[in-house]
């Protein structure tokens, strides 16, 4: 097993490319995205309303330890602009 960070982000379906974008140009293409989330934050409940124009989609990467400093001073300014949580925890990987 491998030592990795696990980055878990949920922002709004419509800026969710910014966030696709800022991982692939760190090259971080490999993730799992789930659409059509929902939850509640400080800007209220969000999804779950199929009419709803405010859907959050949840990615999740695997990120080595040593990349962890750049990928947050690449994703904190577009968290800063549009939004969204992102969370960082220690995980084991199986695969290389």
């Amino acid at each position: 097993m491998k030592e990795v960070k696990r980055l878990e982000l949920v922002v709004e379906s419509g800026v969710s490319e910014r966030f696709f974008d800022a991982l692939d140009s760190l090259g971080l293409s490999y993730r799992t995205v789930i659409p059509d989330i929902y939850g509640k934050g400080r800007r209220g409940a969000r999804g779950g309303d199929p009419f709803s124009t405010f859907d959050n989609t949840y990615i999740l990467v695997a990120v080595s330890p040593d990349r962890l400093g750049g990928v947050v001073e690449t994703l904190r300014p577009v968290l800063d602009l549009v939004g969204g949580m992102c969370l960082i925890s220690d995980a084991q990987s199986v695969s290389d």
